[in-house]
């Protein structure tokens, strides 16, 4: 699937010595993948395959964003990963790691915010984020 083929590209880009910088998106694409997988995993309980979806989403972004750090949507998902796993956490009554969670994702959307990012999309949903965020960061004291 996509996901190979993404495998693929990347090892032949490594293999040329293609600079990172040029294929960030295919990192960024890729953790987009990995994050569906693992939204659809919680339909089946599966918390293993889930959370390694979303450790493999997060790596994936994690690598968009250092090649190209003003990457706003992989910023921006980074930041609704984030705010998937506080949302898990709050279901456990986990409230420090819950606000853990909410502070990280704001930053991600701060980050997402302050880049050179050009994305309008990101960049409204950050804004959005945050707002969110700040009323979840109140209700919390």
């Amino acid at each position: 699937g996509a996901l190979d083929a993404y495998q693929h590209f990347l090892k032949v880009a490594h293999a040329h010595d293609v600079d990172p910088m040029l294929y960030a998106e295919v990192h960024a694409n890729m953790g987009a993948i990995y994050a569906m997988q693992g939204k659809e995993d919680r339909n089946s309980h599966n918390l293993k395959l889930r959370l390694r979806a979303r450790s493999k989403a997060k790596e994936a972004f994690m690598e968009a964003v250092k090649y190209r750090p003003s990457l706003g949507n992989a910023w921006v998902n980074l930041a609704l990963l984030v705010l998937a796993e506080g949302k898990e956490l709050g279901e456990s009554n986990e409230q420090s790691k819950v606000k853990e969670s909410l502070q990280d994702a704001r930053r991600y959307c701060i980050r997402a915010l302050g880049m050179d990012n050009d994305d309008e999309r990101s960049r409204a949903l950050a804004t959005q984020l945050i707002l969110d965020i700040d009323k979840m960061l109140k209700q919390m004291l």
